[in-house]
């Protein structure tokens, strides 16, 4: 029987050595491929068994394991692992995806797939998704600063070789190097607060911060921005989201859950390790609007709010499949943020409640759209209609995604969001819960979007293609998995707050959560749900359902009569811009495009703008510093160097 120190050593670096030795392995004659697949497959299910065993373990108690000590210049450093509940969720969730996707890859990934030209033999996907899910586990389990910016760089390189699969195409290695280039601003701005956390504390030892710091100490201000900053690119928070709509060209679903490595590091370092220091700063203005919230709370609230929008918005008025479910996962990161800044315990099982659906929410409907590309070869809403009747099964688990993104009672998301919105009227905000509720409105438009285009929209011109399909069970049986992970998260949500959430915030709060009740919860036989509750959520449900059939008929009437040959405009509900000719028809464009002007909002809050004019003049600094030495102006070029050292100099001394 092995210790939890010996499973938890093993589900860091196992991955690695598989990882590794899967190359040599695809090049054994015939069968080397098909071994080297199988082993990294089976190496993810071995992964996710030793994480999901010690949950059990470290729910009584966290444990930390001794690897080795490290000689560096300043000491010698202990290196090793911390495992506790907080670490296992996302630990969970990037293993469980870890293996479901290396499983789906197995056809998606095939000769089959009607949008790619690729073989049955061995690629880098399997090894870099396995790759990523230990460099994934050795993030969340380290126990210093060291072996977190280790592991940290090798998730932003591991997404770097993921994104730029298909290299041969200039837009992959695009995307590929523009999420390198936000993942490094993170890497860096965690590189400088660890500098800045060792030179005033003298330890690397991430449990050891915060009582090294005295409250309302001064480099307090400059070590949160840092931290945050380190986590905005892979919590994907406004400035440093853009590159994840990009990176939807990454042969795997896998992305969505290593997303939340971000939201973990503000959750351990701000609500953990400086919980005392975040309750001590000084409470927003203006509470009756922001509530009971501190300002570095609220940052992070308000950078969460600002995400929401924004994301949701975007994908209003994207038409790749794809792109449309990164958007909605942008957005809901946004809401885990939100709900995280809060920084009260309700407010943190909310977050890591929300933590767990979205993953299930945006994982199954990124596998559906997976499966509608395999099985036609077309990345676009408005390239596909009606696939309702030759992919039933997709079109069942995607529309329990997109209720669920909807926030569709009895479905998970809309349990983590009843959650949120507790926390945030205990807390008094006013504004969180306004964006909040206006979110899961623009939440249902894209799900509808989604839903209604792809499955449901007819037009004049509509054939049945016999030789689509739904995939092979390779493939549905994680959407179905999915798909009925949703439903219990929703009917029973207490089986995974009691199993995972409650005891990881009892554990970082160092205090029982027994409590929770007083702040609104209900309790019932059902464990969460009041009957009534439940009892209108069907209803609810099903005049949903027979609206939809409603709408569909008369949409597809519609059609016939104002057919339109353009076909890369965006829509909302499957109507392109060309039915505003007919004020009759029954539409949300014309509110969307002419009243709302989304895709002008969209445009302006576009941060790319400005990073593509910073990155011109970069590049021109580049090249004129590099001619200098060619014009032989040594002058300048040493005066140069003199500047960059001196102000290398004048940053170090200030951090230090």
């Amino acid at each position: 029987m092995l210790s939890p120190q010996s499973i938890s050593i093993l589900a860091v670096f196992t991955p690695f050595v598989t990882a590794l030795l899967s190359h040599l392995i695809a090049r054994l004659p015939r069968v080397g491929a098909n071994i080297a697949k199988g082993i990294c497959i089976l190496t993810a299910y071995i992964t996710f068994f030793l994480v999901f065993e010690l949950i059990f373990t470290a729910r009584s108690e966290p444990f930390k394991v001794h690897l080795f000590s490290l000689p560096l210049p300043t000491g010698i450093t202990d290196m090793g692992l911390y495992v506790d509940c907080l670490s296992l969720i996302p630990a969970f969730l990037s293993s469980l995806f870890t293996a479901l996707a290396l499983t789906y890859n197995v056809y998606y990934l095939s000769p089959y797939n009607k949008a790619y030209k690729i073989g049955w033999e061995f690629n880098r996907s399997y090894s870099f998704i396995l790759l990523l899910n230990g460099a994934m586990l050795g993030t969340l389990f380290s126990d210093n600063l060291l072996s977190l910016l280790i592991f940290w760089e090798l998730v932003s390189l591991c997404f770097y070789m993921l994104i730029s699969f298909w290299y041969e195409d200039e837009f992959c290695l695009w995307a590929a190097i523009k999420a390198l280039v936000m993942t490094h601003i993170g890497s860096l701005s965690l590189l400088v607060a660890a500098i800045t956390i060792y030179s005033y504390t003298g330890t690397l030892k991430i449990l050891e911060l915060g009582q090294k710091i005295p409250l309302e100490d001064p480099v307090i201000p400059i070590i949160f921005p840092l931290l945050l900053i380190a986590a905005l690119p892979k919590t994907v928070l406004f400035p440093l989201h853009t590159w994840l709509p990009d990176g939807t060209v990454a042969p795997t679903s896998a992305l969505v859950v290593f997303q939340e490595s971000g939201i973990y590091i503000v959750v351990r370092f701000l609500f953990d390790i400086f919980r005392e220091h975040i309750i001590s700063s000084p409470a927003m203005p203006l509470s009756p609007l922001f509530g009971n919230v501190s300002i570095w709370g609220f940052i992070i609230s308000f950078l969460g709010a600002l995400t929401l929008v924004i994301g949701i918005l975007n994908g209003l008025i994207e038409n790749d499949f794809k792109r449309i479910i990164a958007c909605g996962t942008i957005a809901g990161l946004g809401y885990i943020a939100m709900a995280v800044g809060l920084a009260t315990p309700l407010g943190i099982i909310a977050g890591l409640f929300l933590m767990i659906t979205h993953a299930f929410c945006f994982g199954l409907l990124f596998l559906c759209a997976g499966a509608v590309i395999y099985a036609t070869g077309k990345h676009g809403i408005n390239e596909v209609e009606g696939l309702y009747r030759q992919m039933p099964i997709t079109a069942g688990c995607c529309l329990i995604g997109a209720l669920s993104m909807s926030t569709m009672p009895l479905l998970g998301e809309f349990a983590g969001k009843y959650l949120f919105l507790n926390a945030a009227l205990v807390s008094q905000s006013t504004l969180l819960i306004a964006i909040a509720l206006f979110g899961c409105v623009l939440n249902a438009a894209v799900a509808t979007k989604i839903f209604y285009s792809v499955f449901m929209r007819r037009s004049s011109n509509f054939t049945v293609n016999l030789l689509i399909r739904d995939p092979p069970i390779f493939m549905t049986a994680q959407m179905i998995f999915m798909s009925m992970a949703l439903i219990v998260f929703g009917v029973a949500p207490s089986i995974i707050l009691n199993t995972l959430v409650v005891p990881a915030v009892e554990q970082i709060t160092h205090s029982s959560m027994n409590a929770v009740l007083q702040f609104g919860l209900i309790e019932t036989p059902l464990g969460f749900w009041d009957p009534i509750v439940v009892a209108a959520s069907i209803a609810v449900l099903s005049a949903l359902l027979v609206l939809l059939t409603l709408y569909s008929r008369k949409a597809s009437v519609t059609y016939r009569a104002t057919r339109s040959e353009e076909t890369v405009k965006p829509f909302l509900c499957g109507e392109d811009s060309s039915m505003l000719d007919n004020p009759a028809a029954p539409h949300l464009y014309r509110v969307a495009l002419e009243i709302l002007k989304i895709d002008r909002i969209c445009y302006v809050s576009n941060p790319d703008r400005v990073y593509n004019i910073l990155s011109k003049y970069f590049h021109d600094l580049v090249s004129w510093m590099r001619r200098l030495d060619i014009q032989q102006n040594y002058i300048a070029a040493v005066l140069s160097f003199i500047i960059g050292a001196l102000i290398i100099t004048v940053v170090s001394i200030l951090v230090g």
